[in-house]
């Protein structure tokens, strides 16, 4: 039997984990600077887009995390 621990990771993994760690680290940043700023936090805005594609990309890295090789 095989567990979790014994997998390697599918292609791209790191990849996708670099890119999650970069858009993560943008949006503390957006976050931060765009305090007081009432249109920062408005649906659509820089910020949300950016909280939004992380955590996108921190489900595509889970998912390719959990491949079996």
């Amino acid at each position: 039997m095989t567990t979790h621990w014994l997998r390697s990771p599918g292609p791209g993994t790191k990849v996708l984990l670099v890119l999650t760690v970069v858009l993560g680290a943008a949006a503390v940043v957006l976050h931060f600077t765009g305090q007081g700023d009432p249109a920062a936090s408005e649906p659509g805005s820089l910020r949300n887009i950016f909280v939004f594609a992380t955590f996108v990309s921190a489900f595509a890295t889970y998912l390719t995390g959990r491949r079996r090789s």
